[in-house]
């Protein structure tokens, strides 16, 4: 029984001591992909705020210069509205994620910087999302006002190329955080039954 319980303990220290290890050792290495993704959010943010503000300027511009017949015409004027909804949206709420500086002490550097990832996670997540259904009913509503402004054909081509764009536009956004804060944590746990004693890993998305 005590041989039993010595290897009990030990299991349980090695786990703990393997944590707490990575735990500190590992800032910089989160610090780095932090560094990465925060970039590669300014990018994309920038990327396409140029984007849907030049498509927007573009189509509402050749809109009011009447250069094209009535359906596509009535077509500029939806596409430039929507490209202009999505321009603001990148101006407005842009996906940033600010990187703490370092303090020099790498457990709480770790605590901090993961704080930072399931911030940056959450944000991921809901802008994700929140571009899926906007850009379902922005664009639900432009074909519909198209279909009765123009034609159904008109309409269907508008809802069918801006939501791919808004599809494009969902897909390239950095999405890391989002994923690292799914990956498994492990635990260890003893449970006593009418045998003795078991020493319990689990692991939890």
């Amino acid at each position: 029984m005590r041989r039993i319980h010595l290897v009990i303990t030990l299991g349980i220290l090695a786990i703990g001591r393997s944590a707490a290890g990575e735990s500190c050792s590992d800032a910089s290495a989160l610090r780095a992909e932090l560094e990465q993704e925060a970039v590669r959010a300014d990018h994309w943010n920038l990327a396409w705020r140029i984007v849907y503000t030049a498509a927007a300027a573009g189509q509402l511009g050749a809109a009011a210069a009447g250069v094209a017949d009535h359906d596509n015409t009535q077509s500029l004027w939806v596409g430039g509205g929507e490209s202009a909804l999505a321009a603001l949206g990148h101006w407005l709420a842009p996906l940033r994620i600010e990187v703490p500086v370092a303090t020099g002490d790498a457990c709480t550097d770790r605590a901090a910087l993961r704080a930072v990832a399931e911030r940056a996670a959450a944000d991921e997540r809901k802008a994700f999302w929140a571009n899926h259904i906007g850009g379902l009913i922005v664009n639900l509503a432009g074909g519909a006002i198209l279909a009765e402004t123009a034609s159904w054909r008109t309409g269907a081509v508008s809802f069918a190329s801006g939501y791919a764009v808004g599809l494009l536009t969902t897909y390239t956004m950095p999405r890391a955080s989002w994923g690292r804060v799914r990956e498994p944590a492990w635990t260890a746990s003893v449970v006593a039954n009418a045998r003795g004693y078991a020493l319990v890993v689990a692991g939890a998305l």
